[in-house]
């Protein structure tokens, strides 16, 4: 019977052995042995696993490291297989830990993205204990995104300057009055941020922006001893006068259709409202409309000037996208402000999406709906139609329900006709019979009509604005989107016709360029913009970004942009910026 409990006892002691190692970590860390969780491919890593002993043992701990790239190919390995050139440590009861300290991110880096440190501790027979930890590797550029190159007259209070962040521990931010930042007006570093705020009221007096005077400004990135280990372009800008009392913003605050979605055959009204919530008043902002990713018919349209706390309203007709039963319509306002992510306004309009029509309180006969149509178009019109009658009116998928509802309204004053015409199948002929065609809206509400011509005064059509052209056309072949540089007028007008069937504006090559971007399939644009041209060591570069369509919106076009540049015959380089809507 002893025997027996004594190899019992052995066998319930075999797990505890087992188990005598447990995990405490694995950690990635910088030179200043902070752990973090973004590093740049200009820094140097430390790799460092710690672990449990629980009994003394006379078995040593060893360590064995690995570095997964984001392909999950392993690009760095230590003590594997295990010795000879693994860590170890004494099997001590208590903690044991091991590291590899200054490894150069460049000796594995293969792209920007999510890293995996693997970490395996063995100890004898027992089982190892394997720990893993993450940490991503960003590119060693630094892209400046705001304010933008070259620009000017800023109003911002205060001033937040933006760019992509490279992944530095912190980033130091120099602001002069010359291009080679000699004895800098500012200079600061945050705590790894991709922003920074120019204080408002700064201690020295030398630190307070000018206005109308050019300042330069750079980033770079500094690892945990503040070495840099990566660095912008510079860029330049400059400041309106009392741009301390002063904001720029304009919004879309609403979009909405201006009459029932009941066929969509035929062209849907839309109203836009564009707010101007700034301090200052501002002038040719270029607004524009699209419906299931194809551009209005009038769209884009221009504001010739809106005053601080102004609203107004910007009508466009759209189609829908023919076989699609709803699509995602947008209306954008183009101005760089103080706040672009209010700039744009969605709706999803999908069929009888809009103003319900009234309820019909009487049945009206046309003899009675044509003498207030009359009444409504006024006296001339009246006068114009005089000896007219007609046998019937049409509207279009409206039953006669909805006719005697909207002249009903009309009656009440509930509604106002805002869209008619008569139509004369007689030649002309006194006594002809005449087709009337009317649109009502109730406080907001409009009852469908089919649309017509009008001697109403309506907005007149305005073209882009000057020297800028954009919109939709067929994806390029090779499904990738991206810039170019038109310098000629052959090229010009081949290129215009596979966008345009309107004649083809007239550039002056000789002083000019054309710059154009255009989105590849994968990038789902909704519209592109151009931040600016600025100088590279090569030529020129141009950045620009692609605001991308609402999740679950079908995109079949590519999005386009052309804007006319003073004309150079240097390299040109695109650089696509991660900027959200």
């Amino acid at each position: 019977m002893k025997t027996i409990l004594f190899i019992l006892a052995a066998a319930l002691a075999a797990p505890a052995a087992a188990q005598n190692l447990t995990g405490l970590g694995a950690s990635a860390v910088d030179s200043s042995g902070a752990a973090r969780e973004t590093f740049s491919s200009g820094e140097s890593i430390t790799l460092r696993q710690r672990v449990n002993v629980v009994t003394t043992s006379v078995d040593p701990v060893t360590f064995s490291f690995q570095i997964v790239s984001p392909a999950g190919a392993v690009v760095f390995a230590h003590g594997i297989p295990n010795p000879p050139g693994a860590n170890s440590a004494p099997g001590t009861q208590g903690g044991a830990q091991s590291q590899l300290a200054g490894i150069s991110i460049a000796s594995f880096y293969t792209a920007p993205g999510t890293y995996v440190f693997r970490a395996k501790a063995v100890q004898g027979a027992n089982t190892p204990v394997e720990q893993s930890d993450n940490f991503t590797i960003s590119s060693p550029n630094i892209t400046l995104i705001y304010p933008p190159y070259g620009a000017r007259g800023l109003s911002d209070r205060p001033l937040t300057f933006r760019w992509t962040a490279s992944g530095a521990t912190r980033y130091r931010v120099t602001v002069a009055d010359n291009a080679g930042l000699y004895n800098p007006a500012h200079e600061a570093v945050n705590s790894g941020e991709n922003s920074y705020v120019y204080p408002d009221s700064p201690t020295q007096p030398r630190e307070q922006l000018v206005p109308d005077q050019v300042y330069y400004w750079k980033v770079e990135g500094l690892d945990a001893s503040n070495n840099r280990i990566s660095e912008s372009n510079v860029y330049n800008f400059s400041l309106r006068s009392q741009a301390s009392s002063q904001t720029r913003n304009v919004t879309i605050t609403a979009l909405e259709l201006s009459s029932p979605a009941l066929d969509f055959e035929k062209p849907l009204n839309f109203k836009a409202t564009l707010f101007n919530s700034g301090a200052t008043a501002e002038s040719n902002i270029s607004v524009k409309m699209s419906l299931g990713g194809i551009g209005a018919q009038d769209s884009p349209k221009q504001v010739i000037s809106i005053a601080a706390g102004e609203r107004q309203d910007i009508p466009f007709n759209a189609f829908m996208p023919s076989g699609q039963e709803e699509g995602l319509a947008v209306a954008c306002a183009d101005l760089f402000d103080d706040n672009m992510t209010d700039n744009c306004k969605t709706r999803l309009i999908s069929k009888n999406a809009g103003a319900a029509v009234p309820k019909p309180s009487k049945k009206l006969s046309y003899e009675e709906m044509f003498q207030e149509i009359l009444k409504r178009l006024g006296p001339d019109a009246a006068k114009a139609l005089e000896g007219y009658t007609f046998e019937n009116l049409t509207c279009a998928n409206c039953s006669q329900e909805e006719l005697s509802a909207i002249i009903s309204a009309l009656i009440s004053g509930e509604a106002q006709l805002v869209n008619a015409s008569v139509l004369d199948s007689g030649a002309g002929e006194t006594g002809g019979t005449g087709q009337t065609q009317a649109a009502a809206s109730a406080a907001g509400e409009t009852a469908a009509a089919e649309p017509v011509e009008t001697n109403f005064d309506i907005p007149e059509m305005k073209d882009d604005l000057a020297g800028e052209w954009s919109g939709f056309t067929e994806a390029p072949k090779s499904g990738k989107g991206g810039g170019f540089v038109i310098r000629d007028r052959k090229a010009w007008k081949k290129f215009w016709k596979t966008v345009s069937t309107e004649d083809v504006p007239d550039v002056d090559f000789g002083a000019k360029m054309v710059v154009g971007v255009v989105s590849g399939k994968a990038d789902r644009a909704e519209s592109v913009r151009i931040l600016g041209q600025r100088k590279t060591d090569e030529g020129v570069a141009f950045d620009y970004y692609f605001i991308e369509a609402p999740a679950g919106t079908r995109v079949e076009l590519a999005a386009y942009l052309l804007k006319v540049y003073d004309r150079t015959d240097e390299k040109a380089e695109f650089k696509r910026l991660d900027v959200k809507k």
